[in-house]
């Protein structure tokens, strides 16, 4: 990463800061997540997240109901509509019942 990278990069963190998981609304607002594992906090910038109403997170693209724990979220201050968040959601569910009948065989 170039100086210039890393100056944008913070410029960008200082003014988009990472919130904590308590203050994430269930209001469908796209958002990036930052997750933690044994190698440390690491971000995913390229994918995007909403938090549906009962508290499940779901990725926009490749649809995918989120399992892990994240630690820290940050809004982009736009909602998934409700045409969007039917299509992941029904596509995650198909997802889950290709993956149970493939593990009954």
């Amino acid at each position: 990463m170039t100086i210039a990278e890393r100056q944008a990069r913070e410029a960008h963190d200082k003014e988009n800061p990472w919130l904590p998981m308590n203050t994430a609304r269930r209001d469908y607002t796209i958002c990036n997540l930052l997750f933690n594992d044994m190698a440390g906090d690491y971000p995913v910038e390229e994918r995007q997240y909403f938090m549906d109403a009962d508290g499940t997170w779901y990725q926009l693209e490749p649809p995918e109901k989120i399992w892990r724990k994240p630690i820290n979220w940050r809004p982009a201050y736009v909602k998934a509509s409700p045409e969007k968040r039917r299509l992941i959601k029904r596509r995650c569910e198909e997802i889950d019942r290709l993956d149970r009948e493939a593990g009954s065989r």
